[in-house]
C-alpha cells in the first residue's frame, strides 16, 4: 500500500516535470515562429496528458492562426471561451472576430468584438477592431446607396436616350413624308411638262408628215376659230322663224 502510493506519487511528478518542459517547449517555439513545433507539444499536452488549462488552448489557437489554419484556429479559440477567465475569453472572442473579419464577415466579426468587450472592458484592440468594422459596414451600406442611385440614374438616361431617338425617329419619318411629298409633287410636275413636250412634239411630227408647218397649222386653226366664231354670231342674230302650220309649204 505503502509503494503504491509512493508510486504514484513518483509518477506524478514525473508528469508535472513533463508537462513544464513540453509547455516551456512549445512556448519557445512559438516566440521563435516555429508554429508546427508548438502545435505538436500543445498536442501532447492535451491528448496526453488530459492538460485542460484554457491558456494552453488559447496558446494552440494562437499557433494555428499564425500557421495559416483558420479552421483549426477557430475549433481551439471556441473551446477557449469556455472559461471563468474573462481576460483569457475576451481575448478568444477578440480572435474570431478578427477570423470573420478577414473574410470579410463584418456582421459577425462585429457581434464577437461586442462580447469580447463585454468579457473585458479593458481590451482596447476589441474596442478599436469595433469601430473600425462598424465604420466599415456603414461605408459598405453609402456605397451600395450610391450603386443604387447610380443604377437608377443609368436607367433613367437609358429611358431618355429612347425617348429622344424615337423623337427623333418620328421626326425623321414626318421629315421624310414631307420630302417624298414634295418629290412625288416635282415628279407630277416634270411629268406634265414632259406630256405637254411629248404632246408638241408629236403633233410637230404630225405635221411634218403631211407636209405642214406649225406656222400655218396655227394660221388655220386660227381660221377655224373664226368661222366658228362668226358662225355662232350668225345664229344669234337670225333666229329660226316659227313655222306657220296654217299656211301650205309653198
Amino acid at each position: 500500500m505503502i509503494f503504491y502510493l509512493i508510486l504514484i506519487s513518483t509518477l506524478s511528478i514525473n508528469n508535472i516535470d513533463e508537462i513544464n518542459r513540453l509547455t516551456k517547449e512549445a512556448e519557445l517555439f512559438f516566440k521563435n515562429k516555429e508554429y508546427e513545433k508548438s502545435i505538436i507539444n500543445y498536442d501532447i499536452l492535451i491528448d496526453s496528458f488530459e492538460v485542460s488549462d484554457e491558456k494552453v488552448f488559447l496558446n494552440l489557437a494562437h499557433s494555428h492562426f499564425l500557421n495559416g489554419d483558420t479552421t483549426a484556429a477557430l475549433e481551439n479559440y471556441n473551446y477557449t471561451t469556455i472559461t471563468d477567465n474573462n481576460k483569457i475569453k475576451s481575448i478568444a472572442l477578440q480572435q474570431i472576430g478578427n477570423i470573420n473579419n478577414s473574410k470579410n464577415k463584418l456582421e459577425e466579426a462585429l457581434e464577437f468584438y461586442k462580447e469580447s468587450i463585454i468579457s473585458d472592458n479593458n481590451n482596447l484592440d476589441s474596442k478599436f477592431n469595433y469601430e473600425l468594422v462598424k465604420r466599415k459596414i456603414e461605408d459598405q451600406n453609402k456605397n451600395q446607396e450610391k450603386d443604387q442611385n447610380k443604377d437608377q440614374n443609368k436607367e433613367q438616361e437609358k429611358e431618355q436616350e429612347k425617348s429622344d431617338n424615337k423623337k427623333k425617329d418620328d421626326k425623321g419619318q414626318q421629315d421624310k413624308d414631307k420630302d417624298d411629298k414634295e418629290n412625288d409633287s416635282k415628279e407630277n410636275k416634270n411629268n406634265e411638262q414632259n406630256s405637254k413636250k411629248s404632246d408638241a412634239e408629236s403633233l410637230e411630227e404630225k405635221l411634218k408628215k403631211i407636209n405642214m408647218s406649225k406656222k400655218k397649222a396655227e394660221m388655220i386653226l386660227d381660221a377655224l376659230n373664226n368661222n366658228e366664231f362668226q358662225y355662232i354670231q350668225q345664229l344669234k342674230r337670225n333666229p329660226k322663224k316659227k313655222k306657220d302650220n296654217n299656211k301650205p309649204d309653198w
